[in-house]
């Protein structure tokens, strides 16, 4: 028998072990088998306790991982209703389309007054294709006239196909706000985001009527059906002229890019093409 016995062996060596021991509990006798059983079995409950635990703890894992994706999901929409009530637009000139992750409003004619009037307004408009009317008279009356506007792009091997066609535009609108365009640049200065980028445009020098500068679209499109010559407002490329415009950094008589950017806060934005 495998037994844990105390006993009274010496007197004289374990006298002393033997009352220290005489206050605990009484032990218990097993046989080997039972005594290795008993441990077996307390080491499985043990390893089935560790193994519920191990499930347990990759279970809530999974939970914490799945509740973190659906965080970042809430926060996501959040910002996008925040962003869908405020924005901004600006007018893509030269094109019928707005860029990807833009809001297209409507897209139209790019239209201003006559090269050769000294009267009407000096800016350019895009005027959509689908107008609606309020109260109005046949036949021109004493008033403000506007025209479609042409590029006058002949001098210019890449543009020459454009010459004489009519200029498109597209209204867009973007989550940003802060639109702004910069002339004499083809890149957005550091946290504004890249819309467009184009060259710098207005009506000649010599024309009576006076004209704004736009930014058209370095990719310009034409009308469809826009082939003729008007005769009525023109396009043309801006070109740098030294003197009171210091040069350097401008160079006389060279075209002027433009860049059309916008600022959106909290997001990666673009800082060049």
């Amino acid at each position: 028998m495998f037994c844990q016995v105390i006993s009274i062996v010496s007197l004289l060596g374990y006298f002393h072990f033997t009352l220290s021991l005489s206050n605990e509990e009484p032990h218990v006798c097993y046989n080997k088998f039972e005594y290795e059983y008993n441990v077996l079995q307390k080491l499985v409950v043990l390893e089935e306790k560790a193994k519920q635990q191990e499930e347990t703890n990759n279970a809530l894992k999974n939970e914490l991982s799945d509740a973190r994706k659906i965080i970042t999901v809430i926060k996501k929409n959040l910002i996008k209703t925040e962003r869908s009530l405020d924005g901004s637009t600006y007018i893509r000139w030269g094109r019928t389309i707005c860029r990807d992750g833009a809001i297209p409003v409507y897209d139209g004619y790019a239209a201003g007054g006559h090269y050769k009037h000294t009267g009407s307004g000096s800016n350019v408009l895009c005027l959509p294709k689908d107008p609606t009317w309020s109260l109005y008279m046949e036949g021109f009356q004493t008033a403000g006239v506007i025209y479609g506007v042409e590029y006058f792009t002949k001098d210019y091997p890449n543009w020459k196909h454009l010459h004489n066609q009519d200029v498109p535009c597209a209204v867009c609108r973007i989550p940003g706000n802060n639109v702004l365009m910069i002339p004499g640049r083809n890149i957005c200065y550091k946290d504004y985001t890249l819309e467009y980028i184009g060259y710098l445009m207005s009506g000649h020098y010599s024309n009576a009527g006076s004209s704004e500068y736009v930014c058209v679209d370095d990719q310009p499109e034409a009308l469809d059906a826009g082939n003729g010559v008007k005769d009525e407002k023109y396009f043309y490329f801006v070109e740098a002229s030294c003197g009171a415009l210091t040069c350097p950094p401008y160079k006389n008589s060279r075209e002027l890019a433009c860049v059309v950017c916008s600022f959106l806060p909290g997001d990666k934005n673009e800082t060049q093409a």
